[in-house]
C-alpha cells in the first residue's frame, strides 16, 4: 500500500535522510551537490527551515510503511504556484 504524508517541521530527520540518499545515488540530476548538505551544511535548523518555509510543500511516499520517495516544492512569485525543486 502507498501512503503519502505531508511533512511537518519535526519530520526533519526523515526529510534529511531522503535527499541525502538521493544526492548520493544520483547527484548530477540535482541542482545541488551532496557536499553542500554534508559537514557544516548538515544542520538541523537548515533541514527544519525547508519544512517551515511559508508556502512550501514537502511530501514523502511510503510503500508498505517504508519511505520510498519524496517531492518538495517551494513558493514562486506567483501566489498560486509552487516550483518543484526535489523529487
Amino acid at each position: 500500500m502507498v501512503e503519502l504524508r505531508v511533512l511537518e517541521p519535526d519530520d526533519w530527520p526523515l526529510w534529511r535522510e531522503l535527499p541525502l540518499a538521493a544526492l548520493a545515488d544520483a547527484g548530477p540530476a540535482f541542482g545541488s551537490a551532496l557536499a553542500d548538505w554534508q559537514g557544516d551544511g548538515d544542520r538541523e535548523e537548515r533541514w527544519r527551515a525547508r519544512l517551515t518555509m511559508r508556502g512550501s510543500h514537502n511530501v514523502v511516499a511510503f510503500l508498505d510503511g517504508r519511505p520510498a520517495g519524496m517531492a518538495g516544492g517551494v513558493p514562486t512569485e506567483t501566489a498560486d504556484s509552487v516550483e518543484l525543486v526535489s523529487m
